[in-house]
């Protein structure tokens, strides 16, 4: 199964990645030390030019794997998951010796090359969590509870930090519990993932008990968001002209909302499943 794996994580390797702002800001000050350097010359040379730990830190971004690429491994994780040790001794190294260089889509629109360097390929490897895969019955009971298109990215949430086995198992019944009562949209998966990987207690009453809260803090953040832009002072409103003075962000209000009706969903679900 590893060859399947290294030519799939290649393949995510490889693809086009924008260069983001943080990353920009951080490469000007690299360049303003290497004036006769191009944006495009200093990617190619980069890893040559900066520190380890400057690397990691200028392309982190990068090398952070988005839950969509995580969702793309999902059908290799479904009978087996590599150990610690095959990443770190296998996987890794054929990836260093099979891609050389990455794609940056830089600001202007055009592109170039990033060699790349071990701390590169090791962030993304790491970050993908695939040692902490869920087992089998898992993610086969998952599986049964959403629909196709869903179930990769149910399974790369089970990898998500803070899911231990028992996060796992509880995360994947609570679904089929969920799937029972409404339709699961990728939102409240998400939702309840963040949620369940932050709970050190998975005993019905203190799930309960944490949900209200977050609901409670959700619930008053949108009331906020609906209130409209105002100014804690008036003398600050008055310096800037009362610019914005009870004008409201849709779109912020929108992801409120939408965020509202996730946790709502999962304080009636959780009221509603039955002791182990």
């Amino acid at each position: 199964m590893l060859d399947p794996l290294v030519d799939r994580l290649a393949g995510l390797l490889e693809r086009p990645r924008a260069l983001a702002p943080q990353s920009e800001r951080q490469l000007a000050q690299h360049l303003a030390e290497h004036k006769s350097t191009s944006l495009a010359s200093f990617l190619l040379g980069a890893s040559s030019l900066l520190e380890e730990y400057e690397l990691d830190v200028v392309f982190a971004p990068l090398f952070t794997p988005t839950l969509d690429e995580r969702a793309e491994l999902a059908d290799l994780l479904f009978h087996w998951r590599p150990t610690a040790e095959q990443l770190r001794d296998d996987v890794i190294p054929a990836l260093r010796r099979r891609v050389g260089h990455a794609v940056v889509l830089l600001p202007d629109g055009s592109s170039a090359k990033l060699t790349l360097h071990e701390v590169m390929v090791e962030r993304f490897v790491r970050l993908l969590r695939l040692d902490a895969a869920a087992d089998a019955t898992t993610a086969a009971a998952l599986r049964d509870a959403l629909p196709a298109e869903l179930w990769p990215v149910g399974v790369a949430l089970l990898c998500e930090r803070g899911m231990t086995p028992a996060h796992q198992k509880w995360f994947a019944a609570f679904v089929n519990h969920m799937s029972s009562r409404r339709k699961v949209t990728r939102e409240l998966l998400e939702s309840v993932a963040m949620f369940v990987t932050s709970q050190p207690d998975l005993s019905r009453g203190a799930l309960i008990a944490s949900a209200e809260a977050l609901m409670r803090a959700t619930q008053s953040t949108t009331a906020f968001a609906a209130a409209g832009h105002s100014y804690w002072s008036g003398d600050v409103a008055q310096h800037h002209h009362y610019r914005g003075q009870g004008n409201i962000d849709k779109e912020r209000l929108a992801k409120q909302q939408a965020e509202l009706e996730c946790v709502t969903a999962l304080v009636e679900d959780l009221k509603t499943l039955a002791d182990p």
